[in-house]
């Protein structure tokens, strides 16, 4: 088992990657932060056997929908803000390194040859995010121990 990272710029370049790999993609765990980032546990599987497990923490077309709005906005103003994100362009944007888990070395060497660059239009809502005072910055760090526990407890069922 190796625990490593992917500077991932683009998240949904990343996950299309993993796709091009062979890799079937499914989101294990998914929740909105407070302060409207987002966390996503992904395992990539390839005919059925787990071959890593991904987190991610990330901004999208949501959180800039959010972030456009003005402090005094009504709960009918922010659902419709949300609702109507996806006009504006779909993207996700890592706020630090995707970091994994990996049973199969062959997956190992494919990840540490990918590259890619932030979506143009998030590239505003990450340098603002990155320069506020959050303390959800470094998520992802504080995960690890569970992540180990959780990826141990997935490979040692039948169906991995």
């Amino acid at each position: 088992m190796l625990i490593s990272f992917v500077d991932a710029k683009n998240g949904l370049k990343f996950l299309e990657y993993l796709r091009s790999l062979g890799c079937t993609v499914d989101e294990e765990a998914h929740t909105v932060l407070p302060d409207s980032s987002e966390y996503g546990l992904y395992a990539c599987r390839q005919n059925g056997t787990l071959k890593a497990v991904f987190v991610m923490h990330y901004i999208d077309h949501h959180y800039a929908a959010l972030m456009n709005l003005k402090d005094d906005a009504s709960d009918r103003e922010v659902i419709e803000a949300l609702l109507k994100a996806k006009e504006n362009g779909v993207w996700m944007a890592p706020t630090e390194p995707v970091i994994y888990i990996s049973v199969d070395y062959d997956i190992v060497k494919k990840l540490g040859m990918y590259v890619d660059e932030i979506p143009s239009e998030a590239s505003k809502h990450v340098e603002t995010y990155l320069n506020s005072n959050t303390s959800w910055r470094e998520l992802l760090r504080e995960v690890v121990p569970s992540l180990i526990r959780f990826v141990q407890n997935i490979a040692s069922t039948a169906e991995v």
